[in-house]
C-alpha cells in the first residue's frame, strides 16, 4: 500500500499494516492470494477454517482470484446477497474481502450456500455494499494513487447488464400496458405536484385541499408490484415533497426532517393502502399549516438580520451544548447587544428561545420515535434526565413520560 511523504516521494506501507488497520475499522474476512491462486503464506494462519469457502472450494477460489486479477478492482455479486470484493495489489498479490452478506439472510440460504461450497454452515459477516466499496476504493487509491468516485464504482460493479436489461423491459411493459388503455392516463401531470408544493409554500390550506382532491390525484404511478408497497412508496414520495417544500420557505430543517421521519415510519407500519395515502395527506396539511403560521409570524414580527441569524444558528446547533460567546463570535456581534436585541424583538431571552426549541424537538422525538427519555435528554445535550424533565414540565405542563403516553399524541400527528 502506497503513501506520499512531504518530499513527494512514494512510501510503501506493508500490506500487513494496512490490513491490521482495516481489521480495527471493520472486522471483515480478508484473504491474500498469489497470482497462481495459492494463499500468500504470510497471511495463511493454517488453522482449520471449515467456514472458509476459499479453502473448501478450490475451483471457486481460482475463479474469483482470476476475476479480481483481470479487473484489478471489483465487487463480485454472482451469489447475492453474498458478495466478495477484490483489489489487485503490488507484487502480484490479490486481496479479497468476503464472504460478506449485504443484507440479513435466513438459515436455509446459509445451509444451501455452505453445501454448494462444501463449507461449514456459518452466517456471513454483514456489511453494506457501500461500506465494502469504500474499503476497496481506499485500498486501491493508496496503492495506485487513482481516485474513483464511489457512485461510479457502484454503478460499474453493482448494476449488472441484467439489471439494466430488466429495467428496460419494465419500461417497455409499462408503456405497452398504457398504450392499450385508450384515453386513460396512469401518471398525473407535473402540474399536480407543483400545485401541492405551491399550496404548501404559500401556507394555502384551501389550495392544498383543492389540489389533493383534483381529478389528477388518482393518476399515480406504480412503484412496486405489490399494491400496498406501491402505496407506501407513493406516500413516502409525497411526504418528502411536502416537508422539503416547507424547508424551502425557511422552516427549521431539523424539525421538518423529524416530521418527515415520523410520518414515514408510521407509513411503514400501515396495513392498508388507504391509511398510507391518508398519512401523506395529513403530512402535507401539517406542513401547510406550519408554513402559514411561519409566514404570519414573519409579517407581524419584524426581526433584524442578527436575530434571524441567531435563531438559525440555534436551530442548527439545537443538539449541541450552547455557547453564547461562540455564537456571537461567528455572528460578529457582542453578546450584550445581541441579548438586548433578541429580548426586544422576540419578547424572550436567547436562553428561553433555546429551551423552547429543544422542547419542540423533544416533543417530536417522543411522538415519532422509540427512543427513551434518557436518550432524548442526551441527544439534546441536557445536563441530566432530571434536568430535561424539569424543563419539559415547565414548558408543557407535563412530564416527558406523561407526554409520551398521552393518547393525544396520535391526534396531534394527524
Amino acid at each position: 500500500m502506497a503513501s506520499v511523504n512531504n518530499k513527494g516521494e512514494a512510501n510503501i506501507l506493508p500490506l500487513s499494516y494496512g490490513l491490521s488497520l482495516l481489521k480495527q475499522l471493520l472486522p471483515v474476512p480478508t484473504h491474500i492470494f498469489k497470482s497462481d491462486s495459492h494463499y500468500y503464506e504470510k497471511f495463511d494462519n493454517g488453522e482449520h477454517d471449515s467456514w472458509n469457502v476459499f479453502k473448501t472450494d478450490y475451483e471457486f477460489r481460482v475463479r474469483i482470484v482470476q476475476r479480481v486479477k483481470q479487473s484489478r478492482l471489483t465487487i463480485i455479486a454472482d451469489e447475492k446477497p453474498v458478495v466478495y470484493g477484490g483489489v489487485a495489489c503490488a507484487d502480484d498479490l490479490i486481496l479479497i474481502i468476503g464472504p460478506i452478506s449485504i443484507t440479513e439472510i435466513d438459515q436455509n440460504f446459509c445451509k444451501l450456500y455452505a453445501l454448494k461450497h462444501n463449507a461449514e454452515n456459518v452466517i456471513p459477516f454483514m456489511c453494506s455494499v457501500q461500506k465494502l466499496a469504500s474499503i476497496l476504493l481506499l485500498i486501491h487509491s493508496s496503492i495506485t494513487g487513482e481516485y474513483i468516485y464511489l457512485s461510479d464504482f457502484l454503478k460499474e460493479t453493482v448494476l449488472s447488464d441484467d439489471i439494466i436489461e430488466n429495467t428496460n423491459k419494465q419500461f417497455a411493459r409499462i408503456f405497452s400496458e398504457q398504450s392499450q388503455r385508450l384515453n386513460v392516463r396512469t401518471h398525473n401531470p407535473g402540474l399536480f405536484e407543483e400545485s401541492i408544493k405551491n399550496a404548501i409554500s404559500t401556507g394555502d390550506v384551501e389550495g392544498l385541499k383543492r389540489a389533493l382532491n383534483s381529478i389528477y390525484s388518482s393518476m399515480r404511478g406504480t412503484l412496486s408490484r405489490n399494491s400496498l408497497r406501491s402505496a407506501k412508496n407513493l406516500a413516502i414520495v409525497d411526504i418528502t415533497i411536502a416537508t422539503r417544500a416547507a424547508i424551502d420557505v425557511g422552516l427549521s430543517v431539523e424539525e421538518m426532517y423529524t416530521i418527515s421521519d415520523g410520518f414515514i415510519m408510521e407509513v411503514e407500519d400501515c396495513k392498508y393502502e388507504s391509511d398510507a395515502a391518508a398519512l401523506a395527506q395529513a403530512c402535507a396539511l401539517r406542513c401547510t399549516q406550519k408554513v402559514a403560521k411561519f409566514l404570519s409570524d414573519q409579517k407581524t414580527k419584524s426581526t433584524s438580520l442578527y436575530v434571524d441569524r441567531a435563531c438559525q444558528y440555534i436551530d442548527h446547533h439545537v443538539n449541541d451544548k450552547f455557547d453564547l460567546q461562540e455564537m456571537c463570535s461567528k455572528l460578529k456581534i457582542s453578546s450584550s447587544y445581541l441579548s438586548k436585541l433578541f429580548k426586544q424583538e422576540k419578547n424572550m431571552s436567547i436562553g428561553d428561545y433555546l429551551r423552547k426549541r429543544k422542547i419542540e424537538i423533544a416533543k417530536m422525538l417522543l411522538r415519532t420515535t422509540d427512543r427513551n427519555i434518557s436518550e432524548i435528554a442526551m441527544i439534546l445535550s441536557f445536563n441530566s434526565q432530571s434536568h430535561f424533565g424539569r424543563v419539559f414540565l415547565k414548558e408543557t405542563g407535563m412530564t416527558p413520560a406523561a407526554y409520551k403516553n398521552s393518547k393525544a399524541i396520535r391526534d396531534s400527528l394527524l
